[in-house]
């Protein structure tokens, strides 16, 4: 491997000069700074970030854990740390907890192992410990997606209970009076806020309004869907909590010989984007993922070089509604 000696005697200057080029170019005349380079290229020399980073006591590199990495919601939020992390000179090192908070807390201990300068977290859960973990190593981090109220701590989300009553009250301005919501697990604190939001929109019209607990998971919507379909009491229209219930939703709904929009109106949370998907189906509330993932990517930068040291910020960004075809008035064929 080569070694900055290396170039240093391809280059004829002393190693303390390389590591001005490398690190103060604007001390080094252009003569020498052009030689130096020359030689770096020549010799293909990668310098060693990690021993800069521990004489600067920064490594610059930034961890992010997400909870699924089969969702298409955490891999936005891998693009868009990642972008805004490079925009400031920053690595990214992420991990990938599978929606185990037993894992979480091991993926946060070998970020902090690698010695990250701070770290990017979409928890499983809304509890204290992974945050009280990771200051507790007095090392900054920030919560994307979540609310966090026993924590101090910079927060990046959407109000995903607002966004419960626009969704629900879209399909009720439709004419739909059976509507029947489709949460994921009742232990995360998006699933709560998202029923709960579908309950106080029906509630607001004077309807009953059933809510299905289950997991953010294809699988766990086509078994909730399977049974409330099937009741003597047949929901027109499903408000889903995800974009993985949805599609769950709709399998049992097609097996069940339902068609979507004609039989059964279904809107959901966090549906595929223009960007990515060609023609999109779902209608449903998007949260701005790359904006969020930006908007963390600062504040945690912020308190990495001491720009801020305040209490914590919990900046709540505007959803964005889309209609799409999954969607119709009540009665239509």
């Amino acid at each position: 491997m080569t070694t900055i000696r290396d170039v240093a005697n391809h280059a004829s200057v002393a190693p303390m000069t390389v590591s001005r080029v490398l690190n103060q170019p604007d001390s080094v005349s252009p003569e020498t700074r052009e030689r130096v380079e020359e030689s770096i290229a020549a010799l293909k020399y990668v310098p060693n970030m990690l021993g800069q980073g521990l004489r600067k006591k920064r490594t610059m590199a930034l961890g992010l854990i997400v909870s699924d990495i089969t969702n298409p919601f955490a891999i936005q939020q891998i693009r868009g740390v990642t972008r805004a992390a490079r925009d400031n000179g920053y690595t990214v090192i992420f991990g990938h907890t599978e929606s185990d908070p037993e894992e979480e807390l091991k993926q946060l201990r070998a970020l902090i192992e690698r010695r990250v300068d701070g770290i990017i977290l979409s928890p499983v859960y809304n509890t204290p410990e992974s945050v009280n973990f990771v200051q507790g190593q007095k090392l900054p981090v920030t919560v994307l997606d979540y609310p966090m109220p026993e924590n101090d701590v910079d927060v990046v989300r959407c109000d995903t209970h607002l966004a419960a009553r626009e969704l629900t009250d879209y399909v009720l301005d439709l004419g739909h009076r059976r509507v029947a919501m489709l949460s994921g697990d009742l232990a995360i604190v998006t699933a709560r806020e998202r029923a709960e939001g579908f309950e106080e929109a029906m509630a607001a019209r004077g309807y009953s309004a059933p809510v299905e607990y289950g997991h953010f998971t294809p699988e766990s919507g086509y078994e909730m869907a399977l049974g409330v379909l099937q009741s003597e009491s047949r929901p027109t229209a499903l408000v889903t909590a995800s974009n993985f219930i949805a599609l769950g939703a709709a399998e049992a709904a097609r097996e069940l010989g339902l068609s979507i929009p004609e039989d059964l109106s279904i809107v959901t949370f966090d549906n595929a984007r223009t960007d990515t998907v060609l023609d999109p189906f779902f209608t449903g509330v998007v949260q701005p993922i790359a904006e969020m993932a930006t908007v963390a990517t600062h504040f945690l930068l912020d308190r990495i070089l001491q720009r801020y040291g305040g209490t914590g910020r919990d900046e709540i960004l505007p959803t964005i509604f889309e209609v799409h075809r999954s969607t119709a008035p009540y009665g239509h064929s």
